[in-house]
């Protein structure tokens, strides 16, 4: 049974792990392709701001200008890393 099993999930694997020539392209295309990343360690609105957009989204209306400027620039990272990959995926 168990070696039913390991033969099952070994092609399994092997199926989705083989690459056509038109799919690694892409692949190599989107290692290129950033996630958002914050640039402000020091505790003060930027940070917040990004960190708030990361995980909430929405409107960037805070009553801080640094605030709202994180977190625009968390939305423009995530803009360039979705551009980036439907780019890869042409």
């Amino acid at each position: 049974m168990k070696t039913i099993i390991f033969v099952i999930i070994t092609t399994v694997l092997t199926a989705f792990s083989y690459n056509t020539s038109d799919s690694a392209p892409t692949s190599k295309k989107m290692e290129n392709c950033m996630t958002p990343q914050n640039p402000y360690n020091d505790g003060g609105g930027h940070n917040a701001g990004f960190n708030w957009a990361m995980e909430n989204g929405g409107d960037c209306d805070g009553n801080s200008e640094s605030f709202n400027e994180g977190c625009e620039e968390y939305f423009r990272q995530l803009y360039d890393y979705n551009t980036c990959v439907a780019d890869s995926q042409k």
